[in-house]
């Protein structure tokens, strides 16, 4: 029952977020957005056994890009709309936060583990999205013949 308040609150949370910052641009764009988001949440919790949260990070969001990048060839819109909108809950807001805080305190063995873990979480999702996209792009210059032929 935790689980599906989290994602529910995924869900509500990535909405709220497309209207804060108009990107909304079509309701149907929004609710997928926020669908996507709210699985990508679903999958995070559901690799906490891994006890590696740089690992659970990728996971989750490389799961989320795919669907963003399915979902952008279904309504004929740009990916980045809907990988905007689902990442929402997987950034690593609290580690930002945490992270200035100690170094403005200056706790400095605070400030640089907390540092490292939130840079890593975020190389792990930046990675995650380089993968899903370089992907789609592969696929779709195969899909089309679009390749140099080495035969």
């Amino acid at each position: 029952m935790k689980g599906f308040i989290q994602c529910l609150s995924a869900f509500i949370g990535c909405f709220g977020f497309t209207f804060i910052f108009r990107i909304q641009k079509n309701i149907r764009f929004s609710l997928t957005g926020s669908l996507i988001g709210a699985l990508g949440w679903f999958i995070y919790l559901a690799t906490a056994s891994l006890n590696n949260i740089f690992l659970q990070s990728f996971i989750a969001m490389l799961c989320v890009s795919l669907l963003a990048e399915c979902f952008a060839r279904f309504f004929k819109a740009p990916a980045t709309i809907f990988i905007v909108i689902g990442c929402f809950p997987l950034v690593p807001g609290s580690g930002i936060y945490y992270t200035m805080l100690y170094a403005v305190q200056g706790m400095n063995d605070l400030f640089m583990k907390s540092f490292l873990s939130t840079l890593g979480t975020s190389l792990s999702l930046a990675l995650a999205i380089l993968i899903s996209s370089t992907a789609f792009q592969v696929y779709k210059r195969i899909k089309t013949k679009n390749f140099i032929d080495m035969g």
